[in-house]
């Protein structure tokens, strides 16, 4: 009775709930909401769409070095200082990007928010629910990441009207404010990096597990490799070369608003396509983790990113369709959640739980780099051929290629499971 007790007591809830939040005003604000932004940028100021996203991509090579320190960090005793800190250090540096008005002011700034924001957003969310969670594990980090989705339906028409009544700049103070009232409380307050800290046990721990639950929770893999031996086999390499490729493609978000005003879609058709696939993503994520938890790894990563694939090639014939363009919305919604939930929910799957926050850590730098060489990348291509056609083409054929990747490194990474403890 006192275990019953001590793994299921409404703080895990009040966890649960303080990351959704954390990933609404930290990750979504920056991420979801930042080609609103974009769009309006660009109309102001005599910037080329590659120029201009070159500050993403030097946010994303900021991430390269700061990721794994931060995983570092969060992983010690002073996890909630540290995430504090790199709340403060985002949310000021975000807001910056206001008084921005030549390109290196902006490259500059993202290479601050960069800095920073490895140790506010996905990294001490999926530490967290590791922790806090074992039981439904791959479910919990599915609702958890929906915080990014609520976010991005939730505050993008809000964000639409305060750029419309204040202008971008103004937006962004006002944003960076609201978002910091909300994180630094669960920082300081509600956070607690183990349930140990408060005399709790992890969510479902010591439950006996029979046959028919045991198919429903995401199998963690054995192995509990370190870092330092992960990096001796080829399937820590191959995984994040999967990792990287998927967030190269997702950089296609950044471009979606710029691309669909540009083939005649005004900002309100463009805003509801946003609010549209940010709520689609809530189930999406929903789904993709159950589909995790009910069918294996494989058999996950192809759902979302097959999703994705079908999502690239209805954009592509989007141009002045409204049916196309909310066809467009829910298959995006299905697909984007690849990189925010199946990635965590792998490491556990190929790695082990227990040096969670330090693979994640270094993983993140190559998910980063994706991230940095895509979003200007895609850029580049549009400056080139003035059309996101075959940038989309491209994207879509490196989906196809992520996929296979992804499944080398699982059937590799489930093979080696049996035999490293023998290696110990």
């Amino acid at each position: 009775m006192d275990t019953k007790r001590k793994n299921k007591s409404i703080y895990h809830w009040i966890i649960l709930i303080g990351c959704i939040l954390t990933l609404m005003f930290s990750y979504s604000t920056r991420v979801g909401l930042a080609q609103l932004f974009a769009t309006e940028i660009l109309k102001d100021t005599s910037f080329s769409s590659g120029a201009y996203f070159l500050s993403v991509t030097l946010t994303g090579i900021a991430c390269v070095f700061t990721g794994p320190i931060a995983g570092k960090l969060l992983h010690g005793k002073n996890m909630r200082i540290v995430f504090v800190l790199s709340c403060i250090g985002t949310m000021v540096s975000y807001g910056c990007y206001g008084f921005c008005r030549e390109l290196w002011q902006f490259y500059i700034v993202g290479i601050l928010v960069g800095i920073f924001c490895m140790g506010a957003g996905t990294i001490p969310v999926s530490l967290l629910i590791t922790n806090w969670f074992e039981k439904n594990r791959g479910l919990i980090l599915s609702i958890a990441m929906m915080g990014i989705s609520i976010g991005g339906t939730a505050l993008s028409p809000l964000l639409s009207v305060l750029i419309s009544n204040f202008g971008w700049r103004n937006a962004y103070f006002i944003l960076s404010a609201v978002s910091l009232a909300v994180l630094l409380p669960l920082g300081l307050f509600v956070f607690k990096r183990t349930p140990q800290e408060v005399g709790l046990l992890p969510y479902g721990q010591g439950e006996e597990i029979t046959h028919e639950k045991k198919k429903q929770n995401v199998q963690a893999s054995h192995w509990n490799a370190t870092l330092k031996e992960a990096r001796k086999t080829p399937v820590l390499w191959i995984f994040c070369l999967g990792a990287f490729l998927i967030y190269f493609t997702a950089c296609i978000l950044q471009h979606q608003s710029t691309y669909l005003r540009g083939v005649g879609f005004d900002a309100a058709s463009v805003a509801a396509y946003i609010s549209l696939y940010s709520a689609v993503a809530i189930f999406g994520k929903l789904a993709l983790g159950w589909v995790f938890d009910h069918f294996g790894a494989k058999r996950g990563i192809i759902f979302g990113c097959g999703t994705f694939l079908l999502f690239l090639i209805a954009f592509l014939f989007v141009q002045g369709n409204q049916g196309m363009l909310y066809l467009s919305a829910v298959l995006y919604g299905f697909g984007t959640s690849t990189a925010t939930v199946a990635i965590p929910i792998l490491i556990t799957s190929v790695f082990g739980p227990r040096n969670y926050s330090e693979l994640y850590g270094f993983v993140s730098s190559f998910t980063m780099a994706g991230s940095a060489l895509g979003s200007a990348g895609i850029g580049m291509m549009y400056d080139i051929s003035n059309s996101y056609r075959p940038a989309l083409v491209i994207l879509a054929a490196l989906t196809i290629l992520s996929v296979i990747v992804m499944v080398i490194s699982i059937r590799m990474g489930q093979h080696h499971t049996p035999a490293k403890p023998e290696q110990a």
